[in-house]
């Protein structure tokens, strides 16, 4: 085999053109001599698929692949039109050339090897790695950078002293954080790969539940795992990103509003309240509506495990989004997001609560994010 190089920019966009649009033109960049260069459009459903075809080029070819023949550098054209007709605003692109083998007996030859160049600049743009041993890894979403408020203010309703005081943060760095909790299938291919204990599902089930009983040092080792096989740099958020990706641009106590019922998070078990009849335990990841960032669960379900050693307030604190380790209880890692058994003021974005990082417990779960490149 002839292994490609990984290309970071084979697409570019034009303009504004892409982002809302359900209609877009991609305008694509050959990063090798020879190939196929395809596109993939994510819809805001995800689900949604968009017909594409190449326009401009010599052979004017109607199909999602440019053929053999493109030359290096080559600029390519290409309209995507959304299937639902319009229904579908355009979030993203995923773009890949594909070496191939000529084939004399066929026209568009063999492939030989995939070369990926992804579009990380794009916020809301969802994709999945490849890992070594043939399967994937979680859902990511690119989060947009920005700044931010973190913390509450006095008059939050639910507020505690540890949220404070607020102070304006700067995400900059380009991350995407895990579309949804990571779940037991995600976790359970970790485990069957390193000989990890298996956690325990508490009775409610595996699959596409987010896994449970999971300590802050399983995280870690997982995030490790997880890096090795994709060749990508996965972590814990840090507890700045965690609580940027919660509020997705928003200031009240959640990320919809200030109020809370059962139709918008999984919470409330011994809350005494309208959620605690019935629910006992966790729901599948993605049972109810994501916030503006496209992500699901970042209230309630379970708790998440973040980067930060435990410091009771916020008293200086970083404002750059990084980790904060020092000078803090080493014994204590921070959670956020509540969970199925929380009473609905945990939920709250701002809301704060730790653990030893060893301890595995049934409400706590985790999500990674990604360092994208530059």
């Amino acid at each position: 085999k002839t292994y490609l190089p990984k290309v970071a920019n084979v697409i570019t966009f034009g303009g504004n053109s892409v982002l809302g649009q359900s209609d877009a033109n991609v305008n694509a960049n050959l990063g090798q001599p020879f190939g196929w260069v395809e596109a993939q459009l994510n819809s805001r459903s995800n689900s949604i698929p968009h017909v594409c075809k190449w326009v401009s080029t010599e052979d004017g070819p109607v199909s999602s692949t440019r053929p053999l023949g493109a030359t290096a550098g080559q600029a390519l054209s290409m309209d995507c039109t959304s299937v639902a007709g319009g229904n579908a605003p355009v979030i993203g692109f995923a773009a890949w050339s594909r070496q191939v083998a000529a084939n004399p007996d066929a026209s568009y030859g063999r492939v030989v090897e995939h070369s990926y160049g992804r579009t990380h600049t794009v916020p809301g743009t969802v994709f999945r790695d490849v890992l070594k041993d043939g399967g994937e890894g979680p859902e990511m979403v690119v989060l947009p950078t920005g700044r931010f408020s973190m913390g509450s203010p006095s008059g939050e309703e639910g507020r505690d002293d540890d949220e404070g005081p607020v102070r304006t943060v700067t995400i900059g760095s380009r991350i995407a954080m895990g579309r949804y909790e990571v779940t037991f299938a995600d976790y359970d291919r970790f485990v069957s790969a390193t000989g990890r204990a298996r956690p325990g599902d508490s009775g409610w089930g595996r699959g596409s539940r987010p896994v449970i009983n999971v300590s802050w040092n399983d995280a870690k080792a997982y995030a490790t795992w997880l890096s090795a096989q994709t060749g990508r740099t996965y972590r814990l958020p840090s507890e700045s990103e965690w609580e940027y990706a919660a509020r997705a641009g928003t200031r009240t106590r959640y990320s919809w509003g200030d109020e809370i019922n059962c139709r918008q998070a999984r919470y409330g078990r011994h809350s005494g309240g309208e959620c605690s009849d019935s629910w006992d335990g966790t729901v599948p990841a993605g049972s109810f509506e994501p916030n503006a960032f496209g992500l699901y669960d970042m209230h309630g379900n379970v708790w998440e495990w973040v980067e930060d050693c435990w410091h009771s307030n916020y008293e200086g604190a970083p404002t750059d989004g990084s980790a904060w380790t020092t000078g803090c209880d080493q014994e204590r890692a921070v959670v956020r997001g509540g969970s199925w058994y929380n009473y609905p003021q945990y939920l709250r974005s701002a809301f704060r609560f730790r653990g030893m990082p060893s301890v595995r417990r049934n409400r706590i779960g985790f999500r990674l994010v990604q360092d994208l490149n530059p």
